[in-house]
């Protein structure tokens, strides 16, 4: 955590959760959020699983989850599986939507249709 009034500058590379109140200048990685408060002020790239703006922030974001809240202001580039913006929320800049890399769901009904149809000879799925 980084209280208001404080300014931090470099890069910042961690596995927990980043709650920034003050202002930083520099790169984030975290395996984990990052936390912009209504105080904070976030200058530079970010690499995180979550991101909450309600504070501003100007840089690159790669995400999962950007959440920017309506005081949140957030201008520059970003690629992120999930975009919210509340409303009053400000976004100025280029997005781009990473592909869920979830796999194809079977269903038990479907699986059994497709071992019956394996099962039958090509004469007999012909004429079902």
């Amino acid at each position: 955590m980084v209280a208001a009034g404080t300014t931090l500058t470099g890069d910042v590379e961690l596995n927990d959760d980043f709650h920034l109140d003050g202002v930083m200048k520099g790169n984030l990685t975290s395996k984990n959020d990052l936390i912009v408060s209504t105080t904070g002020r976030f200058t530079g790239d970010v690499k995180a699983k979550r991101v909450l703006v309600s504070g501003v922030l100007d840089g690159k974001i790669d995400a999962d989850r950007l959440e920017i809240v309506a005081s949140g202001q957030v201008s520059g580039e970003i690629k992120v599986r999930e975009l919210v913006i509340e409303s009053g929320g400000q976004f100025i800049g280029a997005s781009q939507v990473k592909k869920h890399d979830t796999p194809r769901l079977t269903f038990v009904n479907d699986a059994a249709v497709a071992k019956d149809d394996v099962a039958k000879s090509p004469a007999e799925n012909q004429s079902a």
